[in-house]
């Protein structure tokens, strides 16, 4: 048990885009190991295919376990945990969380008039998975869901704030403000890098949910109930960034994501484990 313990925790997403829910581990787990993996090669997942991303999802973990002996793995991924979560759960034993249900479970909890909102990828948004964790929790509900695939485009290139970040923002959002929601989810990583625009936009009586945040809670508890927690608060976590294509890494991402996420260092190194 001390050598799981011992264990890093692995978080896989298509790209940059989930180091929104690394930031939120971090903070949670500061003592934890973290290897992050950024499948760049393969960006984005949203448009692509479910069964090619449960692919791709499947590959990542196996790597993670084999290679890098993590303990837990979190899809940091809306797309992948739509396509993939329950399956891998199924395969794998160790533990494997997705970011949908917490998020969901925060999100109905909120609502005030049972009109939620969804933004996330093609993927995500046409898997029906959100809007069916939500009905389920509260069939009454109605959700108004949208893709944004440029918000994605544009967080990969480094751009958080400004002119095209705020026009892009009011041609999505807009339908969603006249549609009355007094909730928001952020259905894909990339999006809390545009938290500050997404919610200057829908205004201050829509109320945001971040899954990164609601996913980090529910990994640590897990841990803590199976005694899994690295108890050594002295001691700081070490992060370790990998990508599976370093040349689809924008530097203008590194500069701002690493104020974003409040990080001395930001490097990624390449490990194309697709190559066989």
């Amino acid at each position: 048990m001390l050598d799981d313990v011992k264990r890093p925790i692995g978080l896989l997403d298509s790209g940059v885009g989930g180091l929104t829910v690394a930031r939120e581990v971090f903070k949670l787990l500061p003592e934890e190991d973290i290897i992050y993996f950024g499948d760049t090669l393969h960006l984005p997942y949203g448009p692509k295919d479910l069964d090619l991303v449960c692919d791709y999802v499947e590959k990542i973990i196996r790597y993670l376990i084999t290679e890098k002996k993590v303990k837990a793995v979190v899809i940091a991924c809306n797309t992948g945990t739509s396509a993939a979560l329950s399956y891998m759960q199924k395969i794998f034993d160790i533990p494997i969380f997705g970011v949908i249900n917490g998020a969901v479970e925060k999100a109905v909890n909120l609502s005030k008039n049972s009109k939620i909102a969804l933004i996330g990828t093609e993927g995500t948004v046409n898997s029906g998975a959100y809007q069916k964790a939500i009905f389920n929790l509260a069939e009454k509900d109605q959700v108004f869901a949208r893709s944004c695939p440029e918000f994605v485009e544009l967080v990969e290139e480094g751009k958080f704030t400004g002119p095209e970040v705020k026009s892009t923002a009011e041609f999505y959002l807009e339908p969603l403000r006249e549609a009355g929601v007094d909730v928001l989810i952020l259905g894909c990583t990339h999006f809390p890098y545009l938290t500050a625009v997404i919610a200057e936009v829908m205004g201050a009586e829509v109320k945001l949910v971040n899954p990164a945040y609601e996913v980090a809670r529910e990994v640590k508890l897990n841990l803590i109930l199976n005694n899994l927690v690295r108890n050594s608060a002295a001691v700081s976590g070490q992060h370790q960034f990998l990508v599976s294509d370093l040349s689809r890494v924008s530097q203008d991402f590194l500069q701002h994501g690493r104020e974003f996420l409040q990080l001395d260092e930001l490097n990624f190194k390449e490990d194309n484990i697709f190559r066989n």
